[in-house]
């Protein structure tokens, strides 16, 4: 399910005077089923979303928080709040904001369902009086900047798990609000009996990398399937 309806990049041409509302809650993250998270949220998402791998048209790795099974997110409450006590992934913090590729660049856009003007943004607006970003931005390029490392070393993280071959392509099953069985497919987990038949050498590059913790985060996860459906 998309989150972002109107996609722009911001440009000074286009938004010298304009900025971005406040946007109170998570409705944008209402039909989300699941969420990419990173490495580095791994043990505070395995308490609790099943943490599931998963590949992109590219064949590119990456890690995913599992929010549902059927078209709904189930830790979104009806005012647009998160679950009490459950972790909200960055990708979702990070609306409206996303970063659009560009050759080898990653450019800054926003969902311009949320563009208002200059002088009704407070200080959320993008260019001061001399065309520089402003502090906002910054704060902004930062926090995304943070997501954008901490995304590619999970996608190092996955890959190394799979070219030892201890990956398995499962299927996540549970039941929607009718009681209906709902099966999920596409999605990659850890097998513990083939960690536990890794090399010597392999394991040992797994604990000089700080994988293991990750793994750990994510083999805990798991348990939390059964509350989807």
């Amino acid at each position: 399910m998309k989150m972002y309806n109107n996609i722009e990049l911001i440009r000074k041409d286009d938004h010298q005077d304009s900025g971005v509302a406040n946007i109170e809650g998570y409705a944008h993250a209402k039909e989300l089923t699941s969420s990419m998270i990173t490495m580095s949220e791994f043990y505070q998402s395995c308490k609790s979303y099943p943490i599931v791998f998963a590949k992109n048209e590219e064949e590119g790795w990456f890690a995913v928080a599992l929010l549902g099974l059927e078209k709904e997110n189930i830790f979104l409450n009806e005012d647009g709040t998160w679950r009490e006590g459950c972790y909200i992934p960055s990708y979702i913090r990070r609306y409206p904001f996303i970063y659009i590729r560009n050759e080898d660049d990653l450019l800054l856009g926003f969902d311009a369902t949320h563009k208002i003007k200059k002088e009704d943004a407070g200080d959320r607006y993008f260019f001061d009086e001399n065309g520089e970003t402003t502090e906002f931005v910054t704060k902004v390029l930062t926090f995304m900047n943070q997501v954008q490392n901490s995304t590619k070393e999970t996608k190092e993280f996955i890959e190394t798990l799979a070219e030892m071959d201890i990956l398995e392509e499962s299927t996540i099953s549970g039941k929607n609000s009718k009681g209906k069985d709902i099966a999920v497919n596409g999605f990659w987990i850890l097998k513990e009996e083939k960690l536990a038949k890794l090399t010597k050498k392999n394991k040992a590059k797994l604990c000089e990398q700080n994988y293991m913790q990750p793994i750990t985060a994510h083999l805990i996860s798991l348990s939390n399937i059964p509350s989807l459906g």
